[in-house]
């Protein structure tokens, strides 16, 4: 994948030796990676926080990497932390850079709530540079992640606000079937195999779960009627329930 060898080639390139090790993640590794709708999932480890420098080089290599690969735009996902926040974060917060789908290269402070990422490149993610994901992420229970995952899934219905792009709604409603397996289940699957696994599960939302798999193939970005988004709305909220009870 000619976008993840420049991506690749940037982060090295700008961090040289602050650049501890970079990971893959998500469905390149799990299964049903899709190249026209899947988002390519990467986590940066750093020796230490990033400069002013490093920044402002990192942001001007992520825009010419969007218009190198334009099919690739605002389908690349980059987290960067340092070594130290890793290890720390369920004490406290740490600084952390991101670039992700739907929001450009930012900075936050990335802290437990950061959990439901840490834990599936801990288990699953592949070095690209630098030692195994377990050397660099410390130890996350399945019961931990199961719990942030369920924390996670009550802030959905709040997203749902107006008339979102049927590809937003697409994501909520998804995210929700992936969350809810996880919770049932105790393991993290793909979006798609969710997807499947929740019709069944929930029979009188599987129409809903349809429409959501087409909208995420086509990236569709017309804006949803009132009563799509209010049944989305709903549909989070009686999923976060049964994932609470």
């Amino acid at each position: 994948m000619a976008v993840l060898a420049d991506v690749r080639e940037a982060i090295a390139s700008v961090l040289d030796e602050n650049l501890v090790g970079l990971y893959l993640y998500g469905s390149c590794i799990t299964g049903d990676f899709d190249e026209n709708v899947s988002d390519v999932d990467l986590l940066a480890v750093l020796n230490d926080d990033l400069s002013e420098n490093q920044l402002g080089a990192l942001a001007l290599r992520h825009d010419a990497i969007a218009r190198s690969h334009p099919q690739w735009d605002d389908r690349v996902e980059v987290v960067y932390i340092s070594r130290r926040g890793l290890a720390n974060f369920k004490e406290r917060p740490s600084p952390a850079a991101v670039i992700s789908p739907g929001e450009p290269f930012h900075t936050l402070e990335a802290g437990d709530d950061w959990l439901i990422t840490w834990y599936p490149v801990r288990k699953n993610g592949v070095a690209l540079i630098g030692p195994p994901p377990d050397e660099v992420i410390p130890p996350i229970s399945q019961d931990e992640y199961v719990e942030a995952v369920r924390k996670h899934m009550d802030s959905f219905p709040q997203r749902v606000i107006g008339t979102p792009p049927l590809g937003s709604l697409a994501y909520t409603i998804l995210t929700m079937c992936r969350g809810l397996y996880t919770v049932e289940r105790g393991e993290q699957v793909s979006k798609v195999q969710a997807a499947a696994w929740a019709e069944r599960r929930l029979p009188e939302w599987s129409e809903l779960i349809r429409k959501a798999l087409l909208w995420r193939q086509s990236r569709d970005k017309t804006a949803a009627l009132v009563a799509v988004a209010n049944q989305t709305r709903r549909f989070a909220q009686e999923v976060a329930e049964r994932a609470s009870s």
